[in-house]
């Protein structure tokens, strides 16, 4: 897999863990907050490994914040239109996320 298309990957990867961050953080429904830790492990777990595989630039780590936080934004949108935060707090998540990974 190229560099471009696992910048996208980890895109993706740093918005589902940030987003699952964001639902335990404001969840409606208490009872799923276990699930929903288990799922942000899992998917940053997935994105240490890519992010080991290339050495990244700050044009590079910026793609993969637009790319997280349109991610994040989607499926909020579509998913968990009930859960309310903001795109503000997504951000500063996304942005501590991507210093985690040692980007």
């Amino acid at each position: 897999m190229g560099k471009n298309s696992v910048i996208k990957n980890l895109g993706k990867r740093i918005g589902n863990v940030v987003l699952h961050k964001l639902l335990i953080k404001h969840t409606n429904r208490p009872e799923s907050t276990s699930h929903l830790q288990n799922e942000e492990i899992e998917y940053r777990d997935s994105a240490m490994k890519d992010a080991k595989s290339y050495h990244w630039n700050e044009e590079d780590k910026q793609i993969m914040k637009l790319q997280a936080l349109e991610f994040i934004e989607k499926k909020k949108d579509k998913k968990y239109f009930d859960v309310i935060f903001s795109l503000n707090e997504a951000e500063k998540f996304v942005d501590e996320e991507i210093i985690n990974l040692k980007l």
